[in-house]
């Protein structure tokens, strides 16, 4: 069995990747008239589905200010300084957030799901947003060998060129 030695995680601002969306989406069916679809399988854009859940939705969607961004920033660094694992790489852009974080031997699904609540915490403290900030869920990849990590590495420093800013623009950032 191969080791695990990473993962790419991809969490994306509040209602700004809808099921349906024309990009495709990985959703489940959550509508009971349509029942569950295929998980983890994506899935073609379908304007009814993207209307029905923008229909549903509660609030706004988020895109996060520049203060924001760094407000992410600190914060996943502080989370790795209490954690056992490492991050590689970040780009915290407006509309989502890449890490590739190094192995944990915690459950990954409930380490995200930490630093995006630890993420809303600290943006509701220091900010006037006081709605939610991400989507549900999150896109995640196990990376098992280093062409893979390296190459996710360079993807993730190019989202932070393009914006012009440093490819590691961030201090906590391991190599």
């Amino acid at each position: 069995m191969r080791k695990t030695i990473g993962y790419h995680i991809v969490i994306t601002g509040y209602g700004l990747w809808l099921p349906g969306d024309e990009r495709g989406h990985w959703s489940e069916a959550w509508d009971e008239k349509i029942g569950l679809i295929e998980p983890r399988t994506l899935h073609a854009g379908d304007a009814v589905r993207q209307r029905m859940a923008a229909e549903r939705m509660k609030h706004p969607p988020t895109r996060l200010s520049p203060p924001m961004c760094d407000i992410v920033a600190d914060t996943v660094s502080a989370c790795a300084q209490q954690s056992d694992w490492d991050v590689a790489a970040i780009s915290v852009e407006p509309t989502h957030t890449h890490l590739l974080l190094s192995y944990t031997q915690r459950d990954i699904d409930n380490t995200v799901k930490w630093i995006k609540d630890q993420c809303t915490k600290a943006i509701h403290r220091g900010t006037n947003h006081a709605g939610p900030v991400w989507c549900r869920g999150k896109w995640r990849g196990f990376i098992f060998d280093d062409t893979v990590w390296c190459n996710t590495m360079r993807y993730i420093e190019r989202h932070n060129i393009r914006r012009g800013r440093a490819a590691r623009p961030y201090a906590f950032i391991t190599p």
